[in-house]
Order: C-alpha cells, then sequence, then structure tokens
C-alpha cells in the first residue's frame, strides 16, 4: 500500500512539474499554425483590452486549460487543455 501511495505521489509531483504555461501554449501554436497563427495570437492580443494579452490559463495543479480571455471584444472560448507537456485541442 505505500509503494502505491508513493508511486501516485510521485506521479503527481511529476505531472505538476510539466503543467504547461501560458507561453508554452504559444509556442504550441507557433509551431502548429506557424505564420498564420503569430499572427491569430498578435490580433487576438491587439483585441483584448488587458496588457497580458487574450491568451489565460486556469491551473488545475496537474493540469492547465487555455482559453481565450473573454473581457474584450471577444467571447471566452476554450482553446485546448495541457498536461504533461502535451496538448489537447477543445476545438
Amino acid at each position: 500500500m505505500k509503494k502505491l501511495l508513493f508511486i501516485l505521489i510521485s506521479v503527481m509531483a511529476a505531472l505538476a512539474a510539466l503543467n504547461p504555461s501560458e507561453e508554452d501554449y504559444r509556442e504550441h501554436v507557433r509551431k502548429k499554425k506557424g505564420v498564420s497563427g503569430a499572427a491569430a495570437l498578435a490580433l487576438m492580443d491587439l483585441l483584448s483590452f488587458d496588457k497580458k494579452g487574450s491568451i489565460r490559463r486556469q491551473n488545475f495543479l496537474i493540469a492547465s486549460r487555455f482559453y481565450l480571455d473573454g473581457d474584450g471584444l471577444l467571447p471566452r472560448e476554450n482553446r485546448a487543455w495541457g498536461i504533461a507537456g502535451l496538448f489537447i485541442d477543445s476545438n
């Protein structure tokens, strides 16, 4: 039982350490979509009224949800989940 608990805690710690950030998501979009993805991110940042940009991250310790900011002209839209350095697109 102690080994199982140790393995579970180890896995949770590894997932928390590999939890992607907003910058990781932006880089993922740039790699996946290329120039059009970078241009879309820049346009969304311009339409957002926040200095941080349009992409937001909701952190759940072992995973994160990335979404478009809903405070400016853009409606809130879930874009992807990130876990262990990987991204799962919501669309």
